[in-house]
C-alpha cells in the first residue's frame, strides 16, 4: 500500500514550508530544456495529460533543496538522489490522481472548499513570512535601528518573494499543491461514501474478537496497546484519585526493605507514613463531599496531579490488570455503585479513590470508531486502485535528465550550475 506516496504526492512541496533563501547548486542537467519530458506514460496514450516536464519536476526539486536547506546537492549525492526519485514518483501519482479524480467528478471544490482550502493557504504563507521575518537578518541597517514588527513582516514578505522567484515558482502554483490535497480527501470521501455500510462493522467485528483474544492470553499487552479505544472487559472501571504520596527518601527506604526481602519493615514504614497524613486526608475528602471542583483538588493535594490531568474520566481499570500497583489495581473494584469512595495505601502514599463511572465503548464511541474504519478502508482501496492505474500507464523515465543513473550507466557526469 502507498497511500504516504499518495499524501506526499499532492503535497510534497507544501508540506516543506521550512526555507531558507540560500542559493543552491544542483547536480541535475541545467542545460535541459525546461519542456522536455521527463515521465511519460507508455501503455496508455493521453494527449500530454499525464506528461511530466522537466520544469515541473525542477520547481519542486529547487523548492525542496531550499526547504531543507541544501546548498549543493553534488555533494550530498546519495541523499539528493533519494529526494529527485521521490519527488518524481510523487509527481507522477499527483497526475494520475488528479486524473482520476476528474473521471470521478472529485476535481470541482465547492465554494466552501475552495474558501476553506484558500484561507488555509493564506494562513500558512502569512506564517512562513513571519517565520522568515522573525529569523531576517537586519544587520544592514545602521546600528541602533529600532527593529518593529512591521519591519520584519516586510523582510519576511521580501524574502519569501525571493524564494519563489529562485524557484521560478508562483503563489498560485504553491496554492495548487494545496488544493490538490483537497482533492485527494475529495477522492477517499468519495470511496468512503460507496463503501458497502456493513463493510466497518465486520472490519471492527473481526478486530474485537482479536483484542478479546490478545485480554484473554495476556493482559498486560492489551494493557500496553491501545485496544481499550475498540473494546473494553465486561466490569471494567474509571477510577479517579488523589495520591497523597510518601516523600522520596520513605519511598526508596519501603523498596530498599522490599528488595532486601524484609515486607514487616516495609509494611510497618508504609503505615506509619499514612497515619501521618490521616487529617490531610480527612481535609481532602471533605473537599470532595463539599463539591470542590474536582481539577482544583488535585492541583491542591495530589502528587499525581499531572498524570490524573490526563485522564479526566478516570483511570481505565480491568479486571485482572497488571498495569497498576496491586493495591490501587484491588481497591478499584470495592467500591459498588458510581460515585462510592474507597481508600487504599500502596509503597508510594494514600489513595483517596472514586468509582468515577463504568467503562464501555458507548454508542457515540461506536459510531466514531465505524466512521475512522470506514475513513481507514476507503484510503486503503483507493492506494490499491492507485497502485493499478499507475502500473496499468507504466510510465518511463528520463533517468539521463533527472540524474538517476549511476555515472558509469548514464555515461555522463554531474554538471552543477547556479540556480
Amino acid at each position: 500500500m502507498k497511500l504516504k506516496k499518495i499524501l506526499m504526492a499532492v503535497c510534497s512541496g507544501l508540506c516543506a514550508l521550512m526555507m531558507s533563501g540560500c542559493s543552491i547548486r544542483f547536480g541535475t542537467n541545467p542545460k535541459t530544456d525546461p519542456k522536455h519530458i521527463v515521465a511519460k506514460p507508455t501503455r496508455i496514450c493521453f494527449t500530454g495529460e499525464l506528461d511530466i516536464t522537466y520544469e515541473e519536476f525542477n520547481k519542486e526539486y529547487m523548492f525542496y533543496l531550499k526547504s531543507s536547506g541544501i546548498t549543493e546537492d553534488s555533494s550530498n549525492v546519495e541523499l539528493c538522489k533519494s529526494i529527485r526519485e521521490t519527488i518524481i514518483e510523487n509527481q507522477i501519482y499527483n497526475k494520475v490522481l488528479l486524473l482520476k479524480a476528474k473521471e470521478l467528478g472529485c476535481d470541482v471544490l465547492t465554494e466552501e472548499e475552495e474558501k476553506t482550502t484558500r484561507e488555509e493557504f493564506d494562513a500558512a504563507v502569512q506564517n512562513q513570512i513571519k517565520a522568515l521575518g522573525d529569523e531576517a537578518d537586519f544587520s544592514d541597517l545602521p546600528t541602533g535601528t529600532e527593529i518593529t514588527d512591521e519591519m520584519r513582516l516586510e523582510r519576511g514578505e521580501k524574502e519569501f518573494n525571493e524564494l519563489l522567484e529562485s524557484c521560478k515558482l508562483t503563489r498560485e502554483e504553491l496554492y495548487n499543491w494545496l488544493l490538490a490535497y483537497t482533492i485527494s480527501d475529495k477522492m477517499i470521501a468519495k470511496y468512503k461514501s460507496d463503501l458497502d455500510p456493513a463493510a466497518a462493522e465486520e472490519t471492527l467485528n473481526s478486530y474485537v474478537e482479536q483484542i478479546k483474544e490478545i485480554y484473554e492470553t495476556n493482559v498486560s499487552l492489551y494493557e500496553q496497546g491501545e485496544y481499550y479505544e475498540f473494546w473494553v472487559p465486561e466490569g471494567s472501571r474509571r477510577i479517579k484519585h488523589v495520591l497523597l504520596g510518601f516523600d522520596d527518601d520513605t519511598v526508596m527506604a519501603i523498596q530498599t526493605y522490599r528488595q532486601s526481602g524484609d515486607d514487616e519493615a516495609a509494611d510497618a514504614l508504609r503505615a506509619e507514613k499514612a497515619a501521618e497524613l490521616a487529617d490531610k486526608q480527612a481535609e481532602v475528602e471533605q473537599a470532595i463531599d463539599s463539591g470542590t471542583d474536582w481539577d482544583e483538588i488535585l492541583l491542591k493535594y495530589s502528587s499525581d496531579a499531572t498524570g490524573s490531568s490526563l485522564y479526566p474520566d478516570g483511570y481505565l481499570v480491568v479486571p485482572n490488570g497488571t498495569s497498576y500497583v496491586k493495591e490501587f489495581q484491588e481497591a478499584a473494584f470495592v467500591p459498588e455503585n458510581v460515585g462510592d469512595r474507597t481508600i487504599c495505601v500502596s509503597d508510594y502514599g494514600v489513595h483517596i479513590m472514586i468509582y468515577a463511572s463504568s467503562a464501555e465503548i458507548t454508542e457515540e464511541k461506536h459510531n466514531l470508531i465505524i466512521d475512522t474504519l470506514k475513513t481507514n478502508i476507503a484510503q486503503y482501496n483507493l492506494s490499491e486502485d492507485m497502485d493499478k492505474w499507475v502500473d496499468e500507464y507504466a510510465f518511463e523515465t528520463d533517468k539521463k535528465a533527472l540524474k538517476l543513473e549511476d555515472e558509469e550507466d548514464s555515461g555522463s557526469s554531474a554538471s552543477s550550475a547556479e540556480s
